[in-house]
């Protein structure tokens, strides 16, 4: 407290008044330069401050995107998965080095085996030994960046069955590693389309090939002499003689029993390189490939002779057995034929010369018949 008077505080206030003013005139003017460091220096803490805090808003905001994006990306994963896992269709997750790595519940189920099996093994080992090759080839083209479509082949399944197999694949990317396929089951329409073939080119009755079968492997066969010049093209035309009594007396149905008996005889009699069918209401068609030993001429009876052996062994009907016989006509390419037609009239011909000099025999066609 200043006291009036007070001769030492009054020293003291005047000392330190005289020490700032001698400090304040110093030259170096060290208070101003360290006051305007230290506001240099807050402004600068300030603007750093100021930076930091945006920058920490800007992370907060990109924290907050991320996770948005993260459970994007979770939830588009969990969808991916449950797609994969429930499907219908058969999806595959396979590697170039032969292996699935992952299978859904619809392969695992259309070949009857557990996934852990499936992915045990090879894939190659589930499939048709006559189908290894090309899908060995598929699986090369997937690598070098070709893709698959509609490519097809058989996989055994548990129950021993061949189940077949129509896949599509992308081929491998700079952005892939693994293959990514869709398979489909078509087991059931290949069978309808072998069913449709079998119709168009079987006798519905007989099962034996039908007459446009017949001549179309006819046309492939002089196709195949005249590319090769070896051998001969021999058809043998047989018609059953009496059939129109069995029908007359016994009915429509006692006919086709016959025919289908006699059908049955003609498959098991027919050897390799023959050809057996249908091609009219009691007509039938023995095509051979007469390739021969050496230089000699096909022998054409034996055939003959087994058809017509069969042929008059009885058959068995609901009222007893009837006996009936045949007339055949043959004709051969290219020696006496030139093509299909002619081939086919020289036969008819033939087997009609039977026919009127006592039926039950058989006829090589000569120009004589011309």
């Amino acid at each position: 407290m200043f006291v009036p008077g007070d001769d030492s505080l009054a020293g003291k206030s005047c000392g330190m008044e005289l020490a700032l003013m001698g400090k304040a005139g110093d030259p170096d003017n060290k208070i101003i330069v360290r006051l305007r460091e230290k506001a240099e220096r807050l402004e600068r803490l300030e603007s750093k401050l100021r930076v930091l805090e945006r920058e920490r808003e800007d992370l907060l905001d990109s924290k907050k995107r991320l996770s948005n994006e993260l459970e994007n990306y979770h939830r588009c994963l969990q969808e991916w998965e449950w797609f994969f896992e429930h499907s219908v269709q058969m999806l595959c997750i396979a590697g170039l080095d032969g292996y699935f790595k992952r299978v859904n519940s619809a392969f695992a189920k259309t070949l009857g085996y557990s996934k852990e099996e499936l992915l045990s093994r090879p894939f190659v080992d589930f499939v048709h030994p006559d189908d290894v090759d090309k899908t060995a080839r598929e699986l090369e083209g997937l690598g070098a960046g070709r893709d698959s479509i509609s490519f097809e082949n058989r996989y055994l399944a548990k129950d021993g069955s061949w189940r077949w197999i129509a896949w599509y694949c992308p081929a491998i990317t700079n952005a892939t590693t693994k293959l990514f396929a869709i398979a489909r089951d078509i087991t059931e329409d290949r069978r309808k389309e072998a069913e449709i073939l079998y119709r168009a080119s079987h006798d519905s009755l007989t099962g034996l090939y039908n007459r446009a079968a017949f001549e179309e492997s006819l046309e492939d066969a002089i196709a195949l002499q005249r590319r090769n010049q070896k051998g001969e093209v021999v058809l043998y035309l047989v018609d059953i003689d009496g059939f129109k009594d069995v029908n007359d007396q016994y009915g429509h149905m006692a006919g086709d029993h016959l025919l289908q008996v006699l059908s049955k005889r003609f498959r098991q009699i027919q050897r390799a390189g023959e050809m057996v069918a249908r091609v009219g209401g009691d007509e039938f068609a023995f095509l051979v490939d007469g390739t021969t030993e050496g230089s000699g001429s096909y022998p054409f009876e034996p055939l003959a002779e087994r058809i017509i052996a069969e042929v008059r062994e009885p058959v068995e009907m609901s009222n007893g057995a009837v006996t009936v016989g045949c007339s055949i006509g043959i004709s051969t390419f290219p020696c006496t034929a030139d093509d299909v037609c002619s081939l086919m009239v020289q036969a008819d011909k033939a087997m009609y010369s039977v026919k009127n000099s006592g039926k039950n025999g058989f006829r090589k066609f000569d120009p004589s018949l011309i």
